[in-house]
């Protein structure tokens, strides 16, 4: 019996691992998007704040934006960069992504890019400005 209780455990931890593993390389590749820019009424408000957003994709664009925690202006900001979003083939998901406004003054512009935000893609983009 214990051989038994030993043998399903290591199932159960190897399963869970499986599913950890698929979850991480399941984010989808962004292969589009538009520089995000500080939002003017939150710049004159001197708004500085993070928002939280769960996207789901249909594989190649983003269908639907649930949003769970920020302020209205910055919200707003950010559901309107995030639905602009396209994707390289992939299955359909759901993510988190977090966008910070901060004032940590302009960032220089990437050269590829040409975007002067922080876009750690999917999950993470930093738009900053200074007041």
């Amino acid at each position: 019996m214990r051989t038994m209780s030993f043998l399903i455990f290591w199932c159960f931890c190897g399963a869970v691992g499986s599913f950890a593993q698929t979850d991480a390389t399941a984010m989808p590749t962004v292969t589009a998007f538009e520089c995000p820019r500080y939002p003017s009424d939150a710049e004159s408000m001197r708004l500085q704040g993070t928002v939280k957003l769960q996207v789901t994709t249909d594989g190649h664009q983003v269908v639907a934006v649930k949003l769970l925690s920020g302020h209205p202006v910055l919200l707003k900001a950010a559901d309107k960069n995030v639905r602009m979003w396209k994707f390289a083939a992939s299955v359909t998901t759901t993510f988190s992504v977090t966008y910070v406004y901060a004032d940590e003054g302009i960032y220089k512009r990437d050269p590829i890019t040409k975007c002067a935000a922080k876009m750690e893609l999917p999950t993470h983009v930093t738009v900053s400005t200074r007041f």
